[in-house]
């Protein structure tokens, strides 16, 4: 399971970014993580083998090349902030402070979840992607409980 952590006392502002970054991981939360769970159970060996992801109750992160990734309703698209390349960041919005500021605070702040941190600015959740490894289709039906 990926460390979780929030912040609370951070006031960050989110706006539409001019243009998106290329998406590297993508990330569902609660009643959407199963319907992920069952997209990727859906791929063939060769699309799951493009990918790694780690989850959690409730959660699941899948990092891969951007033509790899599924694509499920309600899931965030993530990618890398040239500057900042231990965070993966909303595609379609930039933060209010520069990218490798907030990096380093968040590093400064969870030293002890490893890169790269996964910024869900809606949840106001930090994630930690240092454990993802390839998918196993019997991990994810187990620790997801997808019927096969």
């Amino acid at each position: 399971m990926p460390a979780r952590e929030q912040w609370a006392n951070v006031r960050l502002e989110w706006t539409l970014r001019p243009e998106p970054l290329a998406p590297v991981a993508v990330v569902a939360l609660g009643a959407v993580a199963p319907l992920l769970a069952r997209r990727l159970l859906a791929l063939d060996d060769t699309g799951l083998e493009r990918l790694q992801g780690v989850g959690g109750e409730g959660m699941l992160l899948i990092l891969g090349e951007t033509a790899a990734l599924p694509w499920v309703p309600g899931v965030l698209y993530l990618g890398r902030e040239p500057e900042a390349a231990s965070l993966l960041l909303p595609t379609t919005h930039t933060v209010s402070v520069p990218a490798a500021l907030l990096e380093r605070a968040l590093h400064q702040r969870f030293p002890q979840l490893g890169s790269p941190l996964a910024i869900l600015p809606e949840s106001r959740q930090v994630l930690s992607a240092y454990l993802a490894r390839p998918i196993s289709r019997e991990l994810l039906r187990e620790r997801l409980g997808v019927d096969r």
